[in-house]
């Protein structure tokens, strides 16, 4: 196919010196000037194949979200024929891009892509965007609000009758504000999904919750939850502790790491859930006496999920 114009201009501008001062070291799976087209259509690059400082940002975010999540997406792709991906709360879907990109033009794994959010206008830009790619056929768009979202139901509705719903592989949630990553990780525990990755922000539910307490008394945590700050501080990071904890009592493994430095943003950290087997007992007691411990408050996620049955458990 013969190049345009605007691909002339980004082999131009992408000389092996700017190359090299762009990745500054690091090692990314998308670079501007090998993935051109596909971050020209995202309008993540400038006309003549440069990034702006946000686009920047933004690109290097996602390349090490890529590169953090990957790693077990491979273990599937080695394991599974056909992979199938839910981006839940995808906003302007530049993840779902990325990671279809990855799957499907590097790895040459048949995948499908379901990318469901809130808002229309954006996941119309998203679908427009994937037709231009040539991609509608596997990464498609729905309009759902995380508190209901079904994905056997969802999935069928967008991709046609004939299509079935196997579960998830792979389950992101990113950003999706206080309980709604309660509801995302709800549904892909329902659904099995063999990896999860979430990256939490505004926990607010159990600031909110012990603003409302009687009495701190009891509670060890009494300094810390007289003072405003530290409350929603604490109760952002105890938030992310229980949901760990409930994810390990449904038989994942759990890890939580920074995917962005502080410097750039305070919402970094990114759960990154892998089934191993299907419940264990011993992380329910921690859970059970961690909430104890912050004044007995469930977290909505221990609400939606059923009750744990210890002769179930592979504790």
């Amino acid at each position: 196919m013969p190049r345009t114009s605007s691909q002339s201009d980004s082999k131009t501008y992408w000389t092996p010196e700017r190359q090299k001062k762009f990745l500054g070291g690091r090692q990314l799976i998308l670079t501007p000037w090998q993935g051109e087209r596909l971050l020209r259509t995202l309008g993540l690059t400038n006309k003549d194949g440069s990034l702006s400082a946000d686009s920047s940002r933004k690109f290097i975010q996602i390349n090490h979200m890529l590169q953090l999540i990957l790693g077990e997406v491979k273990k599937l792709a080695d394991q599974i024929p056909a992979l199938h991906v839910v981006d839940a709360g995808c906003g302007n879907a530049y993840l779902s891009f990325l990671v279809y990109w990855y799957l499907h033009e590097i790895k040459k794994v048949p995948t499908s892509i379901l990318g469901v959010d809130f808002e229309a206008e954006r996941l119309a830009r998203a679908q427009q965007r994937s037709e231009e790619l040539g991609y509608a056929s596997q990464l498609r768009f729905a309009q759902a609000d995380l508190r209901s979202f079904e994905w056997q139901k969802t999935y069928t509705e967008t991709f046609g009758p004939a299509a079935t719903a196997p579960r998830p592989h792979l389950f992101l949630a990113l950003h999706a504000c206080d309980t709604a990553t309660d509801y995302a990780l709800a549904e892909a525990i329902r659904c099995k999904s063999d990896v999860i990755a979430v990256a939490p922000c505004c926990q607010a539910e159990l600031a909110h919750a012990w603003k409302s307490l009687s009495s701190y008394d009891s509670l060890g945590l009494k300094p810390v939850l007289q003072n405003a700050h530290f409350r929603r501080e604490v109760g952002a990071d105890m938030t992310d502790m229980l949901r760990v904890l409930l994810l390990r009592s449904r038989g994942y493994e759990v890890t939580a790491t920074e995917f962005v430095p502080s410097e750039h943003t305070p919402k970094n950290r990114l759960l990154l859930a892998v089934r191993r087997g299907s419940y264990l007992l011993a992380a329910q007691q921690e859970y059970e006496a961690l909430k104890a411990s912050l004044g007995g408050v469930a977290i909505t996620l221990e609400q939606l999920l059923p009750p744990l049955r210890p002769s179930e458990s592979n504790a």
